[in-house]
C-alpha cells in the first residue's frame, strides 16, 4: 500500500485515510472485517483527484452508509471510499425537479420534498442509507422505486472523469442498475409533482407507520435480505419454511419481520452468511424457489463456508 502513503506525504488530497481500518462499527449490521484503506472524501472535487492518483489495477469498493451490506470477517482489500454526509448540496428547480448530491440520507430527500411541495418521494422515508446506493440498487418499497422519479445521474468514473446517465442509460431493473463497483454517484436530478403537503404529509406517516409496525427497530440489522421473487415475498417463503426466529450463532432471522436478519450481539459476517446459505437451502427444498440475496456480500471470508 505504499502508493497511498505516497499520496498522503505529497498532500494530493484532503479527505481523510486510514489504514487498516476496522469497518465493524461503520455497518448496520455491526459485523466484518478490516479496510486496507479506507478513504473518507471531503468533496466531489478531492474525490476526483484522489481517483486519478490510484493505479486503475487497485480495487475500489464504494459504499454510503454500509447499510445493505455484510462485509465478510477478513476485511476488504484495495480501497474503500465512504462518500460521507457533506456530499449534501441541494438545488431546487422549476418544473417540479431537485438536484441532490449522494450523500444525502432517504428519509432527508423524503423531507426536503416535503418542505417543498413534491409528491412521489414518500416511500424514501422507509429506506435507510443514502440516496446514492439508493440509485446504484433502485431501492424501493411500498410500491414505488428510485427509477420512477430519477431523470439524470452524474457519475464520476474509474478515471476520475464525470459522465451523465440519463433514466434509460441506468437500465434500471429490480434491485439493480448499471452501476459498477468502480462507479460513483455524485449527484442526481429528479422528477417529482407538485402536490399538498396534507396529502404528502399523510403517505409520509403511513410508511413510517407500517415499517415501525412490520420491521425490528433498535437492533442491529441490514435491512432486506434478499430480493422478492415474482409474484411472493421473500419473508412468506422463510416463514411458511418454519424459519422464523432461526439462528445461527450470533444472526437471527427476525421474528418480526422474516426477511431482517438482526444482530443478537454477538454475532460474526460468518455467521450472517451461513445463516442466508441455509436459508436459500430450505425455501429451495420447501418451495423450489431459489431466494437471491438483496444484501451486498463484499470482501473476504476467514474461512470457508
Amino acid at each position: 500500500m505504499s502508493e497511498f502513503h505516497n499520496l498522503i506525504n505529497n498532500n494530493l488530497f484532503q479527505g481523510r485515510i486510514f489504514f487498516d481500518k476496522s469497518l465493524e462499527n461503520l455497518t448496520w449490521l455491526k459485523v466484518g472485517g478490516r479496510a486496507s484503506c479506507l478513504y473518507i472524501p471531503k468533496n466531489k472535487k478531492d474525490l476526483a483527484v484522489f481517483l486519478k492518483q490510484i493505479n486503475n489495477k487497485v480495487k475500489i469498493n464504494v459504499f454510503g452508509r454500509l447499510s445493505n451490506v455484510l462485509i465478510r470477517d477478513g476485511g476488504i482489500s484495495g480501497v474503500t471510499i465512504l462518500i460521507p454526509p457533506s456530499f449534501s448540496e441541494i438545488e431546487i428547480h422549476k418544473n417540479n425537479k431537485i438536484t441532490l448530491s449522494s450523500g444525502m440520507l432517504d428519509k432527508n430527500v423524503s423531507n426536503l420534498a416535503f418542505d417543498n411541495n413534491l409528491g412521489g418521494f414518500e416511500f424514501l422515508s422507509g429506506i435507510p442509507g443514502n440516496i446514492g446506493g439508493a440509485i446504484a440498487m433502485n431501492a424501493g418499497c411500498y410500491g414505488s422505486e428510485i427509477k420512477d422519479i430519477v431523470e439524470d445521474v452524474l457519475i464520476l468514473e474509474r478515471d476520475g472523469e464525470l459522465k451523465s446517465y440519463n433514466n434509460e442509460e441506468m437500465k434500471f431493473s429490480y434491485r439493480k442498475s448499471v452501476i459498477k463497483k468502480d462507479q460513483i454517484i455524485i449527484e442526481a436530478t429528479f422528477q417529482g409533482r407538485h402536490e399538498n403537503k396534507l396529502n404528502i404529509k399523510e403517505k409520509i406517516d403511513a410508511v413510517i407507520s407500517s415499517k415501525e409496525g412490520s420491521q425490528p427497530s433498535k437492533v442491529a440489522t441490514g435491512g432486506s435480505t434478499f430480493k422478492n421473487p415474482k409474484e411472493v415475498k421473500a419473508w412468506e417463503l422463510i416463514n411458511s419454511s418454519g424459519l422464523s426466529g432461526y439462528k445461527i450463532g450470533g444472526a437471527m432471522i427476525s421474528p418480526i419481520h422474516n426477511n431482517f436478519f438482526i444482530n443478537t450481539g454477538n454475532a460474526s459476517a460468518k455467521d450472517f452468511e451461513k445463516l442466508g446459505e441455509f436459508v436459500i437451502h430450505e425455501v429451495e427444498k420447501h418451495h423450489g424457489i431459489r431466494l437471491e440475496w438483496e444484501i451486498h456480500l463484499i470482501g473476504d471470508s476467514i474461512n470457508e463456508i
